[in-house]
């Protein structure tokens, strides 16, 4: 099995990365820097900001994932060029190139449920309701994601092209700023802690599961299309807030809800239905909030 990879130090990619070689895959990644978290076979250096990736290097790979964003994190204050042109064209290049090229691999792309935007809904939303919400977006993360599933929805091409929408994926190595990490550590280092009203919604799953959820989709056969990967959990943020709280021995303390305003917090659910992966190869997330504390 050979796996290449596009992007090298990113929270997921890395996850991927270190789950292939356990496995015994052969690994090529490409991005701007060596992988600084693993091992691989063969780095390829490229600047997708600055040129197009000479996808020939890439069709004797059995799968191919994109793995590169911008905009997840509002803190980092990305700019709009690079959220659009990492997040939109450069996969549907990637794509398109491929199609010129007769791949015959797999390659995998990731939505986001952040595609829903402002819903008022409180429900477990499908692939078909992810792709065709027309809800406000509060922010070019959320439009750009949408771009691409759209074109993903429409593209037609010989190769196998799974598309998953993801909920809030966590774990060891997130950006410190993410809520998990940031509770974790304020707790650890005696620190204010500092939320919203904490009643909106979120969805979660490890980042683990992603790429035992890949290795399914190989082995299985999983035929093209949109998926929703659904997390283990759905919880509101003073839960989950609550519960890390508990599991390091500490009650949450009074007053550190409803102080901040995030961009964010009219978007009150966010939760997939993943019955139609699960139908399809039968993936079902595993691993627990509580369990996965212990990591950090």
């Amino acid at each position: 099995m050979k796996i290449s990879i596009l992007g090298t130090n990113g929270f997921l990619s890395t996850a991927i990365a270190r789950y292939a070689i356990a496995e015994g895959w052969t690994l090529e990644m490409y991005g701007l820097q060596e992988p600084k978290f693993h091992s691989c076979h063969q780095f390829h250096q490229v600047n997708l900001m600055d040129s197009d990736l000479d996808c020939t290097t890439l069709l004797n790979s059995d799968i191919i994932v994109y793995a590169i964003g911008a905009g997840i994190q509002a803190n980092l204050k990305e700019g709009y060029n690079l959220i659009y042109n990492l997040n939109v064209s450069a996969p549907v290049a990637i794509c398109n190139k491929l199609k010129e090229l007769c791949y015959q691999g797999r390659f995998v792309t990731f939505g986001s449920v952040f595609e829903m935007g402002a819903t008022k809904e409180e429900r477990f939303f499908t692939e078909q309701d992810v792709l065709t919400s027309l809800c406000e977006a509060p922010n070019d993360y959320t439009v750009s994601k949408r771009m691409l599933s759209r074109f993903v929805a429409s593209y037609k091409h010989d190769f196998t092209h799974w598309h998953f929408y993801i909920p809030t994926i966590y774990g060891v190595g997130e950006n410190p700023k993410r809520l998990i990490p940031y509770v974790v550590n304020a707790i650890r280092n005696g620190e204010e802690l500092h939320f919203t009203a904490g009643d909106q919604v979120r969805q979660y799953v490890h980042v683990s599961e992603i790429p035992r959820m890949l290795d399914e989709a190989i082995t299985k056969q999983l035929p093209s299309g949109l998926y929703n990967i659904q997390g283990y959990e759905t919880l509101t943020v003073k839960e989950i807030v609550t519960k890390i709280h508990h599991a390091l021995g500490k009650e949450v303390p009074d007053g550190c809800f409803g102080s901040v305003q995030r961009a964010d917090a009219g978007m009150k659910y966010l939760a997939l239905d993943g019955t139609k992966l699960k139908n399809a190869i039968g993936f079902e997330a595993q691993k627990s909030i509580e369990e996965s504390l212990k990591e950090y």
